[in-house]
């Protein structure tokens, strides 16, 4: 089994784009439906009243809001929520964005508290927030919606790594989203395998994205 540091994921993302001649987009969509094969398949064994999709504004959240369209179509109750507007955002998350209001799902720009999901039994979240760039503690709203999914003590799905976590340590000292399955891609990241950490990753399922083989094994 190899573990990948967040520096070789982001390596090996670049080079199956150039091996696989594709797009960063394309490659994100593929993230995207893996994810959702996986709940349509979970949806089977639980009834599932709404899903929740909390997108940061970062390459976590494009997968989140192209995952988010995905489910709309497959005839999900799907409400969308964003963190506030970094002026940051990629090429990526912004056609992925676009995919998603062409299906007039409802998508919820956050601005406070108020503006929070009303998590109810039968709800699930899906946490798209951060992935494995991230690099410092949560504060802020971001922070505060992290605390309220947790206290919500609803179903969480958390795309790529649970939102709050650092990829190559521990993060037992950090505020992070609590993870019923978290979705990760390909490979183990060092986080997963840190016995503090168990308690936020949940149940770990790897989907398989089509990265390039060639750079696994070398």
């Amino acid at each position: 089994m190899k573990i990948f540091t967040a520096a070789q994921i982001r390596r090996w993302e670049a080079a199956t784009l150039q091996a696989q001649q594709i797009s960063s987009l394309t490659l994100m969509q593929r993230a995207a439906a893996a994810c959702a094969q996986w709940i349509n398949e979970q949806a089977k064994m639980e009834e599932l009243s709404c899903i929740h999709v909390c997108c940061g504004r970062g390459n976590n959240g494009g997968d989140g809001l192209a995952l988010a369209a995905l489910l709309v179509e497959d005839g999900f109750a799907v409400k969308t929520y964003l963190l506030p507007d970094t002026g940051k955002q990629s090429e990526d998350f912004e056609t992925n964005m676009q995919g998603l209001e062409t299906l007039n799902s409802k998508i919820i720009s956050l601005t406070s508290q108020d503006d929070f999901p009303i998590l109810q039994k039968g709800d699930c979240v899906i946490d798209a927030l951060f992935g494995t760039g991230l690099n410092r503690p949560l504060e802020g709203l971001a922070a505060q919606l992290v605390q309220h999914i947790n206290e919500a003590h609803c179903t969480v799905f958390s795309i790529d790594v649970p939102s709050g976590m650092f990829t190559d340590e521990s993060s037992a000292h950090l505020l992070r989203v609590h993870a019923t399955h978290t979705l990760s891609f390909q490979h183990y990241k060092t986080c997963f395998l840190l016995p503090e950490n168990e308690a936020a990753t949940g149940t770990i399922h790897l989907l398989d994205i089509g990265l390039d083989l060639d750079f696994a094994t070398n």
